[in-house]
């Protein structure tokens, strides 16, 4: 069992500075490699408040200096914007640089505002992502590219910066795209999902959809799975009801994308309620906001359920105070995890017995 922390770091309050952005982002990793966590999650978008990081590689370039042993994930990668020669050399200047501590995360993205500026047609986004997927994975294995494609063609091309990890990094995946899957699990890739404010069953039916799919590619044994959960530790149900306020804030922008009715007032995306979105009651049954123990509990609750190789926090999300964010990751440090470790210690895997939870 993994630990991550994710950094979305979003600009709610677009008068903050970007660079304090950073700053904090940096500061709250370095506290999560002091407790222990296994791998800093740094995510990709562009053009709006809702994400302040264009360029996680750069971002873990930078991290990277600033740590001696959490890896760096990168979550993800939208790779329809990338030239993937560029990616594959700076995946493996990244890989240098940390010593090894790199660990990929491939998405399609889905963001059409986003792909319009880049020139991108979304409509395309899986046929370029399989392209570039072929040409990563061939220069990190063979040192070399060369490729005629539909939207790539390389002569032959050697990576004069191959990763240092052999054969490659470990490989995050993103996207319920079937054929997407199939390749996946073929690669042995570990699926990394979210359900936002949703239950465990939602998580659960997601890892039903994607096991189907890697069962049929011949993937046997455990089905590797990551889950990311926004969490927040604290005494206070006012406290706790304000953090919820703000998984919805999140929920609503990402729901404004996907149904491309996003707003925008200047940089700022507007959220917009959606249908059927949850109440604050539901997020907070639903996720591990609280008191230790009730964090705890829903966490041994999702992991149990789903058989999660790797919990990835979200534990600064929809403008949340920094202070108040650290805080919250010092008492999951000191107060949460052994509290998990206690339920799950001594379990050699977990998921062998995942089996769906009844609605609270």
């Amino acid at each position: 069992m993994e630990l991550g922390i994710f950094s979305l770091m979003p600009q709610r309050d677009i008068s903050k500075p970007v660079a304090e952005i950073y700053q904090e982002t940096t500061d709250l990793i370095g506290l999560a490699e002091d407790i222990g966590f296994d791998t800093a999650w740094l995510t990709e978008h562009h053009f709006g408040n809702y994400c302040m990081c264009p360029s996680p590689l750069l971002l873990a370039g930078h991290l990277a200096a600033k740590t001696t042993r959490i890896k760096m994930g990168l979550a993800v990668l939208v790779l329809p914007l990338y030239n993937p020669l560029r990616m594959l050399e700076e995946i493996g200047m990244v890989d240098q640089l940390s010593g090894g501590r790199l660990v990929i995360g491939f998405g399609s993205g889905y963001q059409a505002f986003e792909f319009e500026r880049f020139e991108v047609d979304l409509a395309d986004n899986w046929s370029i992502t399989n392209e570039v997927m072929d040409i990563v994975e061939m220069g990190m294995a063979e040192g070399r590219v060369e490729y005629q494609g539909k939207h790539f063609t390389i002569p032959e091309t050697p990576i004069g910066t191959p990763v240092l990890q052999q054969p490659r990094p470990e490989v995050f995946v993103a996207g319920a795209q079937p054929d997407y899957l199939t390749r996946a699990a073929k690669a042995g890739y570990v699926p990394f999902v979210t359900v936002g404010g949703g239950d465990t069953n939602a998580l659960l039916g997601v890892r039903s959809h994607i096991e189907k799919h890697y069962r049929e590619a011949g993937h046997t044994g455990t089905l590797p799975f990551a889950i990311n959960r926004s969490i927040y530790v604290t005494d206070n149900m006012d406290d706790a009801r304000d953090a919820a306020e703000r998984v919805l804030y999140t929920a609503r922008l990402v729901m404004a994308f996907r149904g491309k009715y996003e707003h925008f007032n200047g940089i700022e995306v507007v959220p917009q309620p959606y249908e059927d979105e949850p109440s604050i009651e539901t997020i907070l049954e639903n996720l591990p906001f609280g008191d230790p123990e009730s964090c705890a509990e829903k966490m041994v609750r999702d992991i149990k359920a789903t058989g999660a190789r790797h919990y990835s926090m979200f534990c600064q999300f929809g403008g949340l105070d920094h202070k108040r964010a650290r805080r919250s990751l010092e008492r999951i440090g000191a107060e949460v995890l052994s509290l998990v470790d206690k339920e799950l210690g001594g379990l050699k895997e977990f998921g062998t017995n995942a089996q769906p939870v009844a609605a609270e």
